[in-house]
C-alpha cells in the first residue's frame, strides 16, 4: 500500500528491456570508473566502490549492481522504449490485487514526454520513480516465469460451510512481458548474483536461489537514509516462490546495505 523508490531490483527490468528491444545481445561489456556525467551531474555508482567496478560484462553488471552500466544501457534504450517497457512491466499502473488500499503510482513515473537524460539515467538503476512492493513482485514473477504477467491475487478459492468450493479464482493472464531467452538470461544472472555477487547473504543450503539486492537512497539525498531490499526466488530452474523484503531505514550504525534484507 506504500510507494517508494525501489533501487537496484529495477536493474532487472532495464536489462530485460535492452534484451527485448535488441539493444543488448548479452555479450556487452561496460567500463565503470565510479561515476558517469549525465546532464549537469556526476552520478555516482555505489558509494562503497569509489574507484568503480572497472570492466564488467552484462551479467557481471547485475551481479555487482553497477549503476554506471545501467545508466549506459538506459541511454542506449532511449526514453521512448524505456518508458514503454516500464508500462509493460506494470509500473505506474495498479495491479488490481484483491486487497483494499493499493497505492496509485500513476503520477510517480515518467512519460516519454517528460523524462530528461538525468531522469532516464537514475530510473535505469531504480531511483527517481516510485513503485509498490506488489508491482515489483508481479513484474519479477513475469520475468522469471518466461514472460507471463498475471494479475496478483490473495484469494485462490471460496468455500461454503460444508467445505465445498463455491468460487474459484483462476489466474488472469494480463500480457506477455519478455521472451523465454530473456527470462533464461536473467534467471542465470540472478542466480550468479546470489552465488558470486552482491546477494550472497541470501544463499540457502540445498536450494538454488536467485535474486537481486537493492540499496536506495531516500529523498532528500545526502541524509544517509536508505531503503534496502532483496527480491529472490527458488528454485532457479523451476521457480515456485518469490520473496521480497524491504527494510525502511535499517537501524544500523554503518551504511545500510542490502545484507539486512
Amino acid at each position: 500500500s506504500d510507494t517508494y523508490e525501489p533501487g537496484s531490483p529495477s536493474k532487472i527490468f532495464t536489462v530485460a528491456t535492452g534484451l527485448e528491444e535488441g539493444v543488448l545481445k548479452g555479450n556487452e561489456s561496460f567500463e565503470c570508473t565510479g561515476y558517469l556525467h549525465v546532464g549537469d551531474y556526476d552520478i555516482k555508482c555505489t558509494a562503497w566502490r569509489r574507484g568503480g567496478h572497472g570492466w564488467l560484462n552484462l551479467q557481471e553488471s547485475l551481479m555487482q549492481s553497477c549503476n554506471v552500466a545501467m545508466m549506459r544501457i538506459g541511454a542506449m534504450i532511449g526514453r521512448e522504449r524505456f518508458t514503454k517497457y516500464q508500462g509493460i512491466f506494470g509500473f505506474g499502473d495498479k495491479t488490481g490485487i484483491d486487497l483494499p488500499g493499493e497505492a496509485d503510482t500513476s503520477g510517480l513515473v515518467y512519460s516519454a514526454d517528460n523524462i530528461g537524460p538525468t531522469d532516464l539515467a537514475t530510473n535505469a538503476f531504480g531511483q527517481n520513480y516510485n513503485c509498490t512492493m506488489i508491482q515489483m513482485a508481479a513484474a519479477l514473477c513475469s520475468v522469471i516465469n518466461g514472460g507471463s504477467y498475471y494479475e496478483p491475487h490473495v484469494v485462490r478459492q471460496i468455500l461454503n460451510e460444508q467445505g465445498s468450493v463455491v468460487e474459484r479464482k483462476d489466474p488472469v493472464l494480463v500480457r506477455e512481458t519478455v521472451s523465454q531467452s530473456t527470462s533464461d538470461f536473467l534467471k542465470e544472472a540472478m542466480f550468479q548474483t546470489v552465488e558470486n555477487g552482491t546477494g550472497g547473504a541470501a544463499k540457502v543450503a540445498g536450494y538454488q536461489v536467485g535474486g537481486k539486492t537493492g540499496t536506495a537512497e531516500k529523498f532528500p539525498r545526502g541524509n544517509k537514509k536508505y531503503l534496502v531490499s532483496f527480491i529472490g526466488f527458488a528454485p532457479v530452474d523451476d521457480p515456485a516462490v518469490v520473496i521480497y523484503v524491504v527494510v525502511d531505514e535499517p537501524n544500523a550504525e554503518d551504511q545500510a546495505t542490502s545484507t539486512y534484507a
